[in-house]
């Protein structure tokens, strides 16, 4: 051993041990290697899962049909049994009422067991039944039954179903309660004038039924007993508006004030944990009838028709004082546009009821322009809170209206008595329709959303409306017709090239538009002048008018290259 490396022979021994190792390691062979897990892949994300189809129930459908062949098979039993005397009629009546009351309240079981649509059917069915066999008691000779006591059995059969349907909540059985009302006046009426017992009737009913969603916590999204509600409601009392005598008629028209609030409560439901359903939509129909029979009770009493303009008026300040209760109500806007439309429709009513009815289409037509006016100054943050698209939606409607109008006024294109009923040129009813609808475009093509339908509308208009008047004045003064059509020739020859030069200073989608209008009239100038104005006129008279054309179209092509941008060549 080196005596200067001591420690050689400890690496040496460790050196043959790291060898002998990896001797034992390389006889073994390569270790194993687990394999990889192949990577799992990426689940696929799902489709959303689509609601089951609710199943149809063929149960419901044998039901229903079973309840109305049920109430027919009563009516022919009632029938045979008379024939065959085997019953008289005091049995008859008892075992129909018994059947029916029977029917009603195992109908009451299957409901509050959960079997509700079955139950409703059944429900309609009993009651049915214990209607007509009351009906029978009264009709019977001699008398089984008095109406009034018939009318008192209906009416506690209502209330049951009433009450049925509050506890229960269901809105078919509220469905049945309503029919059975609506069913007891015209089963038991006695004739005669009872057309405010009737309204009086009414109004109770639609008070019970109003306090059914108060009680049973829902049934706002009941459209269709709201629906029936309102509808057997104005049904009846459209039929007392025209038999009422005309000493009744004030109370009765005060009586639809009255109607009128019960169905505000009963479509909106103020108060109430849940939003209405198709209140609007439901609103409108009630609004309208509600006029109607206003008018109906308004002639009876043989009043003036144009003092009918104050109720139109009230109504409609009605509608407009809801909107912003009935924002609160629906937490949105849902309903101004609906309210606004129904209070300018009464507006719209009421001038021409006042005035005259030829002066509808000037009526329309300012009520146009008011919104369009009413549309440009309009705000979102504004104090009203009205969207401007509500005003020009309605801007846009009476504009179609007072245009329509206009063209009736119109109708026979070559008949200077059609232009006017008044005789005096730019003093008439026809045109200041026309004028305010042509303002009422031109403001709409301004801004907004309908400005291409406000650009259509006044070019539309303005091209009919002067040209017209024009006319009317040179047939007036004399003029054969034939003469006074030049008149269309000229005018859209100028107004074409007006907006041919207007193009040369826009840019953009508005000169483009302003462009094809330009050549548009410039072109329609020109198929007049020679399809038209040439037909039966003498050589100087032609003469004339292509002069006057062509100075027109050489003048805005001379001063076209004077505004047309040059190019720095």
């Amino acid at each position: 051993m080196d005596p200067e490396f001591p420690d050689l022979e400890t690496l040496q021994a460790r050196v043959a041990k790291l060898e002998a190792q990896m001797a034992q390691l390389l006889a073994r062979g390569p270790s194993p290697v687990a394999p990889a897990r192949p990577l799992a892949p990426a689940p696929r994300p799902q489709p959303h899962p689509r609601p089951a189809p609710k199943p149809s129930n063929p149960g419901l459908w044998i039901a229903g049909i079973g309840a109305g062949i049920f109430l027919i098979g009563a009516i022919f039993f009632l029938g045979w049994s008379i024939q065959q005397g085997w019953l008289g009629p005091a049995p008859r009546m008892a075992l129909g009422i018994l059947f029916g009351a029977g029917l009603t309240v195992g109908a009451a079981k299957l409901v509050l067991k959960g079997i509700r649509k079955l139950g409703v059917c059944v429900l309609m069915a009993g009651l049915g039944t214990l209607i007509l066999s009351l009906y029978y008691g009264t009709a019977a000779a001699p008398r089984l039954l008095e109406p009034t006591l018939g009318f008192g059995g209906t009416a506690i059969a209502v209330v049951f179903a009433g009450a049925l349907a509050a506890r229960a909540k269901s809105g078919g059985a509220l469905v049945s309660a309503l029919l059975a009302g609506f069913m007891a006046p015209v089963a038991f009426s006695q004739g005669g004038h009872h057309e405010i017992a009737l309204t009086v009737y009414l109004a109770v009913l639609m008070a019970a039924a109003l306090a059914v969603p108060y009680l049973s916590g829902t049934g706002a999204r009941w459209v269709g007993s709201r629906l029936v509600a309102i509808l057997g409601v104005d049904v009846l009392l459209c039929v007392a508006c025209v038999n009422v005598l005309k000493a009744d008629a004030g109370l009765l028209l005060m009586l639809l004030a009255l109607h009128g609030l019960l169905a505000g409560l009963w479509l909106w439901l103020p108060r109430h944990t849940e939003r209405p359903r198709g209140a609007l939509m439901l609103w409108m129909v009630e609004d309208a009838a509600l006029s109607g029979m206003a008018f109906l009770a308004w002639k009876q009493l043989g009043w003036m028709t144009e003092g009918f303009a104050a109720p139109l008026l009230i109504l409609g300040a009605a509608n407009l004082a809801l909107v912003k209760p009935l924002r609160n109500r629906m937490g949105d806007r849902s309903a101004d546009l609906g309210l606004l439309a129904l209070a300018a429709a009464h507006l719209a009513l009421a001038l021409p009821v006042a005035l005259a009815w030829s002066w509808a289409g000037a009526s329309w037509g300012l009520l146009a322009l008011c919104f369009s006016a009413a549309a440009s100054l309009a705000e979102e943050d504004s104090e009203f809170g009205v969207k401007p698209l509500h005003f020009q939606l309605l801007a846009l409607g009476f504009a179609v209206l007072a245009s329509f109008r206009w063209l009736v006024a119109v109708a026979d294109f070559w008949s200077p008595i059609a232009l006017s009923t008044s005789g005096t040129p730019f003093f008439n009813a026809a045109f200041a329709t026309g004028l305010m609808a042509t303002l009422a475009w031109l403001l709409l093509a301004r801004k907004g959303s309908l400005r291409v339908l406000g650009f259509l509308g006044v070019e539309g208009l303005t091209h009919l409306v002067i040209p017209f008047e024009v006319g009317y004045a040179f047939a007036r003064g004399g003029a054969p017709w034939r003469h006074a059509g030049l008149a269309f020739t000229l005018l859209w020859a100028l107004s074409g090239a007006l907006h041919w030069l207007a193009s040369l200073k826009r840019e953009g989608a508005e000169g483009k538009a302003l462009a094809i209008a330009g050549y548009g009239w410039l072109a329609f100038a020109a198929f007049k002048l020679i399809a038209v104005d040439l037909s039966g006129a003498g050589m100087g008279w032609r003469a004339l008018a292509f002069l006057m054309v062509g100075a027109i179209f050489l003048g805005v092509a001379l001063l076209g290259q004077r505004l047309r941008p040059r190019s720095d060549a």
